[in-house]
């Protein structure tokens, strides 16, 4: 069964479906997998679930298909950068998919570890690199338990995971950095490091420093083919509209300030960063704004923006001198 098919008897949406054309089909699944799920940072209770959850392709035929492409897309682009059109997120799944769909992403994810192994060591990255940015899988899989209630990954649509997997993602210290190809309209014209800030813990400034530092030397000695012409962050951390809630001196805006912002470019969808700000920074699921605690500066801001009428922003920022 191909996966396009596969993925219209499983419910996706269309424009979903619309993913798995003509991918093909990826790797094996490890036969080592606890053990692979034990070196992505995935904790005991969700190595139970996910090996239960095992596709197989006789029982689960549709799911087996899914996984399938979705590993086939990963070794289609190992080791290339974003283009400079982007990378969508994988699609989530129906929400009544079983077990074995829940887990369907995280299996092409774990069925790609052993060749992105190989390809970080042929390119200089120490195994404590490889160790902290493939444990996204682990930390996914715990926000989606925390935010849905269920085991897996297949409600959250997953951006960095499958881009750790393929080689265009590293997590370096305090933050991730995306391999991303800067185009001015006649092709790739330079590279970019575009910075996130995973969800771990506290915005500290100097943990900050040292991680863009630490990036700007490595990426120089692991890929020397893409000099830098500057890195990026794209993210509702740089909302100048926080400021208007939270102290000058808070890791946020302190944050905010090392970035110099781009006009701001609203989108079709004039939620997006509020859905953002909601999974990522609350790490809660889409819900009543009665229903979300007041307990953090961040948390009160949120909610009196969005009474008042107002949207949050997902804006963009180029880091200022950083060489």
């Amino acid at each position: 069964m191909d996966a396009t098919s596969a993925a219209k008897q499983l419910g996706f949406a269309e424009r979903d479906r619309l993913r798995f054309k003509d991918l093909g089909s990826g790797p094996e699944l490890p036969e080592d997998a606890e053990e692979l799920m034990e070196y992505c940072g995935v904790v005991a209770a969700d190595r139970r679930e996910m090996l239960a959850a095992r596709p197989d392709p006789g029982k689960d035929p549709e799911w087996w298909a899914i996984t399938s492409a979705l590993a086939a897309e990963i070794q289609r682009d190992l080791d290339l950068a974003i283009p400079p059109t982007g990378f969508s997120s994988w699609p989530t799944v129906p929400p009544d998919a079983s077990p074995v769909g829940m887990f369907a992403a995280a299996w092409a994810l774990l069925a790609s570890l052993p060749r992105l192994r190989e390809l970080h060591a042929e390119r200089g990255v120490p195994e404590a690199v490889t160790v902290a940015t493939v444990s996204a899988l682990g930390g996914v899989m715990g926000t989606h338990r925390h935010i849905h209630g269920r085991p897996g990954v297949g409600l959250m649509p997953l951006w960095s995971p499958p881009l750790r997997f393929r080689g265009a993602d590293f997590e370096i210290g305090r933050h991730a950095f995306t391999r991303t190809q800067l185009g001015l309209g006649d092709g790739v014209s330079g590279h970019l490091l575009s910075i996130h800030i995973p969800p771990t813990g506290r915005l500290d400034a100097q943990e900050s420093e040292e991680s863009v530092a630490a990036a700007v030397e490595y990426f120089g000695r692991w890929y020397p083919e893409e000099p830098l012409a500057g890195l990026v962050c794209h993210s509702w951390l740089l909302d100048p509209q926080l400021a208007e809630y939270l102290s000058p001196e808070s890791n946020i805006v302190r944050f905010q300030r090392r970035f110099a912002l781009l006009p701001y470019l609203p989108g079709e969808d004039p939620t997006e960063g509020d859905r953002e700000l909601t999974r990522l920074g609350l790490h809660l699921p889409e819900q009543d704004l009665a229903d979300v605690p007041q307990e953090t500066t961040l948390q009160r801001a949120y909610v009196a923006h969005l009474r008042a009428g107002r949207h949050w922003q997902l804006r963009t920022g180029m880091l200022k001198p950083w060489s």
